[in-house]
């Protein structure tokens, strides 16, 4: 949540933004264990205007900050010296003293009761450092021992004393390092890599692409040699009009299935404008007349600014088939996926976001057209009305596209670990497919896991200390993935509930889904982990690795998330 109050309250002072940009204090914090106060104790947001603000948080001193730790050592009956086996770090205790100031006594009081209320022995509270050289690390911190709470010594307008803090494993950690891996269909690619091509006018696509504009609007789509960019018509420019364009199908491709993904690139920004905005899209399932040019016929995603829309198309007519907002707005290099079609569910649809889902729907009925004559691809970009010349369309520097089948894809995820400490990633894995890991950097050795079924969802932590897999998954598999037992036990359950089921149970589907088909998650992991991502170098630049990973009999759902957390012994 966002801290709803702050000590020093007020504006920044050009003194404080002075430290901030040049890095001399370093930035601490300290976030109670709700998130609803920060304390800045020490750097530049601790400095402000202190006539107006006088109630602050000072640190005057602070140790501990690196872990303790014990060797473990072997020594044989009759051995000089002693056989070191390893060494394991306790947690951190951390002393801080802190000197609270206030405009009187008054105000001090409740100071000192904020700040005592933010830390709790039970709930975990944070630590933060920032630097220019290091970012920000933090510790979760819990308190570790009472609180001098000497009364006589807060009958002023200051306050010091000690406030000591555990951190329970040990170590300061910083922002993850996240990758991911998910299946790419380039049965066709463009990246509109081609010049000599004249604009404004016919053919500015390439005779790979046909082109067919609707809407009274000017303007054009034409590829400049590293993406295809919408071009304002220059005789056009005050109380201009929306036009669209769509690109395709493209030229003597059709995937070989009803089932389809195709996916686009982000070269740049979309416009706003006003009455409306810029667009763009992707399309599947589109049909051809005998020239080649689209017949009217298709499924189209369009992305407007923060709006998502799914529809389909019969005779050039639409019919929106859903549609949501997000929160941001399509970035230069992002990936957005339309998934046309699965094994067993043709009218079902998604669209992703970075290999991750951000929309699903499946269609009722059979409003939109599917037979083999309806296999093409293409994209699409509308150009907004506005006052002043046109709110252009992102430029999109790579389409690609192809069958949604099950297959086999293989490459490498990776790492990069900024930390003194190695850590041990989190692999997320979306189903379907069997999926197979490395055994850590650059080995050959593989862990397999699954499989997995559609709409299940699975993450493996890869360090050996842990509990190995957890069951994420919120979309249960569909009916027929259901093993008979399970189905029988469900409709047991519906009848035995009047279909109004306890809070108990509500309770504990909405939480853990339901019980795999497959049995206890655990039993898919066949093989185990041993070796984590190793620290940082401290002399060295820092250093990529990378672990193999491979996806058998999955589809465009299919995608790997691993994540790491970086480990720090000292925050500075």
């Amino acid at each position: 949540m966002t801290p709803t109050k702050r000590y020093p309250d007020g504006p920044i002072t050009p003194h404080g933004a002075y430290h901030l940009l040049h890095d001399k204090i370093p930035q601490v914090s300290l976030l109670a264990y709700d998130g609803s106060i920060v304390f800045n104790l020490m750097g530049g947001l601790s400095i402000n205007d202190r006539y107006a603000y006088p109630e602050r948080v000072e640190i005057v001193d602070i140790k501990g900050l690196i872990p303790p730790w014990r060797n473990i050592d072997q020594k044989g009956a009759t051995q000089d010296g002693t056989t070191f086996v390893d060494a394991l770090y306790d947690p951190a205790e951390i002393t801080i003293r802190v000197r609270c100031r206030a405009r009187d006594n008054e105000h001090l009081r409740v100071v000192v009761r904020d700040l005592i209320a933010s830390l709790d022995a039970k709930k975990e509270s944070e630590l933060a450092w920032t630097t220019h050289a290091m970012g920000r690390w933090w510790a979760p911190i819990r308190l570790n021992k009472s609180i001098d709470d000497s009364l006589f010594r807060i009958a002023g307008n200051t306050y010091e004393f000690d406030i000591r803090v555990r951190v329970d494993n040990a170590f300061w950690q910083s922002y993850p390092d996240t990758t991911s891996f998910a299946f790419s269909y380039d049965d066709f690619t463009d990246t509109f890599n081609y010049t000599g091509l004249q604009y404004p006018g016919t053919g500015s696509m390439g005779p790979n692409w046909p082109i067919r504009y609707s809407k009274p609007g000017g303007g054009f789509v034409y590829a400049n040699g590293s993406q295809a960019v919408w071009y304002d018509d220059p005789n056009d420019w005050l109380l201009t009009q929306t036009r669209d364009a769509v690109v395709g199908p493209y030229k003597d491709f059709s995937t070989s299935t009803d089932n389809q993904v195709v996916s686009m690139v982000f070269g740049t920004f979309q416009e706003w404008g006003f009455p409306s905005g810029a667009a763009n899209d992707l399309w599947a399932r589109m049909g051809r007349l005998p020239d080649g040019k689209w017949n009217g016929n298709g499924i189209r995603m369009r992305i407007e600014n923060n709006i998502v829309k799914l529809s389909r198309f019969n005779n050039y007519s639409q019919t929106v088939m859903t549609q949501r907002a997000i929160l941001i707005p399509p970035v230069p290099g992002e990936k957005f996926t339309l998934i046309a079609g699965f094994e067993g569910a043709s009218r079902m649809f998604k669209v992703m976001r970075n290999g991750m889902e951000l929309m699903s729907h499946s269609e009722s009925g059979t409003g939109s057209v599917i037979n083999s004559a309806h296999r093409g691809l293409g994209f699409g970009m509308q150009a907004g009305a506005a006052l002043i010349t046109q709110a252009s369309p992102a430029g999109i520097r790579k389409i690609s596209g192809g069958d949604n089948t099950a297959v086999t894809q293989s490459g490498f995820l990776t790492r990069y670990n900024v930390g003194d400490q190695p850590f041990w990633d989190r692999y997320t894995c979306f189903g379907p497919g069997l999926f197979r890991f490395g055994n850590g950097p650059d080995s050959t050795d593989m862990v397999e896991f699954g499989p997995l079924l559609p709409n299940q969802i699975m993450q493996i932590r890869t360090d050996p200390r842990k509990y190995g897999v957890r069951d994420l998954t919120v979309v249960p598999p569909t009916p027929q993935e259901l093993n008979i037992f399970q189905q029988a036990l469900k409709d047991f359950i519906s009848f035995a509930t009047g279909n109004n089921a306890p809070p108990l149970l509500q309770s504990i589907e909405s939480a853990f889904g339901i019980a795999p088909p497959q049995g206890n998650p655990y039993s898919l992991l066949r093989g185990r982990f041993s070796r984590p991502i190793p620290a940082r170098s401290p002399g060295a630049p820092l250093r990529p690795y990378h672990v193999k990973v491979e996806i058998d009999d999955g589809n465009a759902s299919s995608m790997v998330l691993a994540s790491g957390t970086p480990l720090r012994r000292y925050p500075l």
